[in-house]
């Protein structure tokens, strides 16, 4: 019976295991950075380096002037906050577009802003980013005339202004 010429104990083995590990992990993460430094299109930004959507980049609009376009019927209002929350209230004749969920609307809003109505995207709460966040996407897509309401939803329903629930 021959024996082993390298005896080794199961913690060696596990030791040699989790050095390989950490080893094919560094060498991933290298060819990665490498990769994605000579890329054809272009190197994707790192995590850091995203555009950050705040309600500074994007023109607020007052709820009064929001309220007199809504009369005029000059606008299109769009509800940025969760399909549930846009059921259980919203804006009236709004329609809901998660930023999630934007691409299936892009076109169709962008040709009504094109025709002359005013985008006007809320969300609920002050500190909510889905309005200013959807409003920089529809931007970004060519959508012009693009306006947020800072706690849009809430001062909507506190002014006593037209609302409706259900879905569009």
């Amino acid at each position: 019976m021959a024996k082993d010429l390298y005896p080794q104990t199961s913690s060696l083995r596990i030791r040699r295991g989790i050095w390989q590990g950490i080893w094919l992990c560094c060498l991933g993460v290298v060819l990665a950075a490498g990769f994605n430094g000579i890329r054809v299109s272009g190197s994707i930004p790192w995590a850091g380096q995203w555009p950050i959507a705040s309600a500074e980049d994007i023109a607020e609009i007052s709820l009064r002037e929001a309220w007199s376009r809504f009369q005029e019927g000059t606008t299109l209002f769009v509800d940025a906050r969760d399909p549930l929350s846009f059921k259980q209230g919203h804006i009236k004749g709004a329609w809901n577009v998660p930023p999630g969920e934007a691409g299936r609307s892009f076109d169709e809003i962008r040709i009504l802003a094109q025709a002359g109505l005013v985008v006007i995207v809320y969300c609920d709460g002050a500190a909510c980013p889905l309005g200013p966040a959807l409003a920089r996407t529809l931007q970004q897509r060519g959508v012009p005339s693009v306006r947020v309401i800072a706690d849009g939803w809430r001062q909507w329903r506190q002014a006593g202004y037209p609302v409706e629930g259900g879905e569009r």
